[in-house]
C-alpha cells in the first residue's frame, strides 16, 4: 500500500476511535491506575473497554470509507444489467462479488502453477458459478447475478421476505488439472493429431475444462436478508468455513472444520427497492426466534429419541450393536435428524427415469471415509453430510451422501424408497438404498455402482445385515431376531418387526435447502470429443510400440474395424444404466466374424473411465496387462482398432468407454 494511503487510513482510524469515545475512556483509566500506583497492561485496557460497551459501540459504528466501497463495487466480470430488463411484478436479489480475502490455505503454502479456485452461489434453487480464478490468499472472484425471490404473484412485501430464512449457500472449489497426476508428459508423436497440436481445438478446450479434480475448499452461508435493512446497496463480508476436511484420500465424511477458511465480500441490493427499509431490530428478532425454535425442537427430538432408543435396546441386548443412524452432522457442524437430509427431488428433465438417476449418482467421485460407522443408537457421529448444492458443485460425495441423494431422486420418481444403514459381508458399515415392490419385496440399489439387486439375486448381494431404514418421513429400526439382509422382512408397517421413531416434518428442526435443476452437460459435441481422444490415444499406443518393439515398427490402424466396435461400447453403457444385457450382441458377433478372416486372431479389451483426461486414459491403457498384450502384437499382418464413446451426463459428469482391438494372421508368412 502506498504511504499516502497508509497515512489516510491511520487518520480515519483515529477519527473513528475519537468519535467512539475510546480516547476519553483510556485517559480516565490511566488516571485511576496512577492513583493506585498499579501498572496498566493492554489486556487491562481491553477488558475495561469491553466492560463499558465501547468496543461493541465501535463495531456498530465503524464503516469503511465511501471511496473504498465505491472502488470495490466497480469489480465485475459481467456487464451491468438495467432494472428495466428485469421482469416486472417480481422481486430479485442483485448479488455482486467483490473478491475474496484471507484464504488460510494459501497463507501456509504456495498454490500449484495451474491451481485455480471457483465459486458457486445458490439461493432458492438458483445457481451462479464464476469463472475459475488463480488460487491465492485474495482470490479475485468477480461477477454478478440476479436471484428471483419466491414472493408469489403479488407485489413483494418486506415482511414476507423476512420470513424466507433460507440463506445464500456458498461453495468454493479448488481445481487442479487431472493431467498433473500423471508422472511425466508424452508427445503426440506422428499421427493424425500432430498437425493440430500447435493450435488448441474446441474439443481439446472442452477436455481441459472437464479434466480437473475438484476439492472442497470452503463453505458458508450468507444472510441475504441483510439487504432488507437498507434501500440501496449493502456490502457484507461472509466468513467461510473449511467444511469437510479436504485432503484427497483422507477426507470423506470427516467432521466439518470450525476453522475459518477465508472471507468473501458481497454487495447485495433488492430490485426493485422498497419504499422503506426494514428495521434492523426486526431482522434480529426474527433470527433469534428461528434459532430458538430450532433449539427447542431439537432438544425435544433428542429427548424423545433417547427414550425411543432405550426402549428399543431393552428389547434385546444384541440390538445395541446394530448400526442405527438417528442423527447426522451437517455442514454447519450441527446435528440433525437423518430424515432432514432426504426429500423427494425432481431436478428437471435431465434424468429420464430412476435407473438413469442411479447411473448419474454412481458417476460422482467418491470421498473416502475414515470414520467407522457408529456401533448403534445415539453414539457420537463423526461424519459430515453435505447439502445438495455442495455435492453438485464439487462433483463428489461420500457413500452416505450418495445414498441420500439416490433415495431422494427415487422418491421424486414416485418409488417407495428408503435409505438402508447396515453392514457388508466383511463386517464394515455401509449405506445403500431400498425400494419396495408388491408384497414389500425389496430391491436394493448400490449407489456407488448403480447395480440393482432383486430378491432373486441374493447370491450376489454384498449386504450382510440391516440395522435401520429411513426416508423423509419415517425411521424404522430392525427389531427382528434375524437381521441378515436376506432373512429380514421388509414389511415396515408391522410393529412387531420394526420399531418406528416418529419424525413428523413439523416437529423437526428446519434445514432450509432447495431442489436444484441439474445443469446440462458442458460437452457441446460428444462426437468431436471422441475423435480428439481417439487421436491422442492412437498416438500414445503407436509411441509405446516404437519404444518397446523398436523405432522401425509400424502401427496400422483399421478404421473399418474401429467402426464395428462402437455397438459394443453403446451396449456397455446401456447395461450399466438398465442393469440388463443390452440387445445387439448377436449382430456385433456376426460383424466381427465377417471382418476377421478364417485362421486369423482377434483380441479386444474395453476400459471404462469417468473422465475425459487423455493423459489418465493413456496411463490406464499402458498399465493394463491385457491392453499391453494387444499392443505387443508383432505379426506383419497386425492391424489395430481403437474406438472411444463418450456419454455425457448432467453436472459435467461423463461415462467414457474405450476399446482397443487387434487382428492378425495366426500363420506366420
Amino acid at each position: 500500500m502506498e504511504d499516502t494511503k497508509v497515512v489516510e487510513l491511520r487518520k480515519a482510524v483515529r477519527q473513528q476511535l475519537q468519535q467512539a469515545g475510546v480516547q476519553g475512556v483510556l485517559h480516565q483509566l490511566l488516571l485511576e491506575y496512577q492513583r493506585t500506583g498499579e501498572a496498566v497492561t493492554p489486556e487491562d485496557a481491553l477488558d475495561v473497554l469491553q466492560g463499558r460497551g465501547v468496543i461493541d459501540q465501535l463495531v456498530r459504528t465503524v464503516r469503511p470509507p465511501q471511496t473504498a466501497v465505491e472502488a470495490l463495487t466497480q469489480v465485475s466480470n459481467v456487464g451491468p444489467v438495467k432494472p428495466a430488463e428485469l421482469p416486472t411484478g417480481k422481486a430479485f436479489l442483485h448479488v455482486k462479488l467483490l473478491g475474496g480475502r484471507a484464504f488460510a490455505d494459501y497463507v501456509v503454502r504456495i498454490p500449484g502453477p495451474e491451481e485455480q479456485l471457483q465459486l458457486s452461489l445458490e439461493l432458492f434453487g438458483q445457481r451462479f458459478t464464476t469463472q475459475p480464478v488463480a488460487a491465492a490468499v485474495e482470490p479475485a472472484f468477480a461477477g454478478e447475478a440476479f436471484f428471483q425471490l419466491p414472493t408469489g404473484s403479488g407485489p413483494a412485501d418486506p415482511l414476507q421476505l423476512l420470513a424466507l430464512r433460507q440463506g445464500m449457500h456458498i461453495v468454493v472449489m479448488q481445481l487442479n488439472p487431472l493431467a498433473a497426476m500423471v508422472d511425466g508428459q508424452w508427445d503426440l508423436g506422428p499421427g493424425p493429431a500432430a498437425p493440430a497440436a500447435a493450435a488448441t481445438s474446441a474439443p481439446e478446450q472442452v477436455a481441459r475444462q472437464l479434466s480437473v479434480r475438484r476439492l472442497l475448499c470452503a463453505l458458508g452461508t450468507a444472510e441475504w436478508r441483510t439487504a432488507l435493512r437498507r434501500r440501496g446497496k449493502v456490502v457484507v463480508s461472509v466468513q467461510l468455513g473449511a467444511g469437510p476436511v479436504g485432503v484427497e484420500g483422507a477426507s470423506g465424511a470427516m467432521p466439518a472444520s470450525t476453522a475459518p477458511a477465508g472471507m468473501l465480500t458481497l454487495q447485495l441490493e433488492l430490485r426493485p427497492a422498497f419504499s422503506a427499509a426494514l428495521d434492523e431490530a426486526l431482522l434480529k428478532s426474527q433470527q433469534r426466534m428461528e434459532h430458538a425454535r430450532d433449539a427447542d425442537v431439537m432438544a425435544a427430538f433428542v429427548a424423545g429419541a433417547k427414550a425411543w432408543w432405550g426402549e428399543y435396546a431393552s428389547q434385546n441386548l444384541a440390538f445395541k450393536a446394530r448400526p442405527i443412524k438417528v442423527l447426522a452432522t451437517g455442514e454447519d457442524g450441527s446435528q440433525y435428524p437423518v430424515c432432514c437430509f432426504v426429500r423427494p427431488l425432481q431436478l428437471g428433465r435431465a434424468l429420464a427415469n430412476a435407473r438413469e438417476a442411479a447411473r448419474f449418482v454412481s458417476l460422482l467421485r467418491r470421498r473416502e471415509d475414515l470414520a467407522a460407522l457408529p456401533s448403534g443408537g445415539l453414539s457420537e457421529v463423526a461424519e459430515c453430510w453435505c447439502q445438495l448444492h455442495t455435492v453438485l458443485a464439487a462433483g463428489t460425495a461420500t457413500k452416505e451422501e450418495m445414498a441420500v441423494l439416490l433415495c431422494s431422486l427415487l422418491l421424486g420418481f414416485g418409488l417407495d424408497a428408503w435409505v438402508v444403514v447396515g453392514r457388508l459381508h466383511d463386517g464394515s458399515g455401509h449405506t445403500w438404498v431400498m425400494t419396495r415392490g408388491p408384497l414389500a419385496s425389496p430391491c436394493f440399489w448400490e449407489p456407488s455402482t448403480a447395480v440393482r439387486y432383486s430378491i432373486t439375486d441374493v447370491d450376489t448381494w454384498p449386504y450382510q445385515s440391516v440395522g435401520c431404514v429411513f426416508n423423509n418421513l419415517r425411521l424404522y429400526a430392525n427389531s427382528q431376531g434375524d437381521d441378515s439382509a436376506f432373512g429380514t422382512s421388509y414389511v415396515l408397517e408391522d410393529a412387531s418387526l420394526w420399531r418406528e421413531l416418529p419424525m413428523p416434518p413439523q416437529e423437526l428442526p428446519a434445514m432450509p435447502w432447495s431442489a436444484i435443476p441439474l445443469a446440462r452437460s458442458a460437452i457441446p459435441d460428444p462426437l468431436e470429443l471422441e475423435a480428439h481422444l481417439e487421436a491422442r490415444l492412437r498416438s500414445a499406443a503407436a509411441q509405446h510400440r516404437r519404444q518397446v518393439l523398436g523405432a522401425e515398427v509400424a502401427t496400422a490402424w483399421d478404421d473399418g474395424l474401429a467402426q464395428l466396435l462402437m455397438p459394443a461400447l453403446a451396449a456397455y453403457e446401456q447395461e450399466a444404466v438398465s442393469g440388463e444385457v443390452a440387445p445387439g450382441n448377436d449382430e456385433f458377433q456376426q460383424a466381427i466374424k465377417r471382418a476377421v478372416p478364417l485362421g486369423w486372431v482377434f483380441k479386444a479389451m474395453p476400459q471404462h473411465h469417468s473422465h475425459v483426461c487423455a493423459d489418465l486414459m493413456r496411463k490406464a491403457l499402458l498399465e493394463d496387462d491385457q491392453m499391453l498384450d494387444i499392443l505387443g502384437a508383432t505379426a506383419g499382418t497386425a492391424s489395430f482398432a481403437l474406438r472411444v464413446k463418450v456419454f455425457a451426463y448432467p453436472e459435467c459428469l461423463t461415462s467414457v468407454w474405450m476399446m482397443l482391438a487387434v487382428k492378425y494372421s495366426a500363420v506366420a508368412p
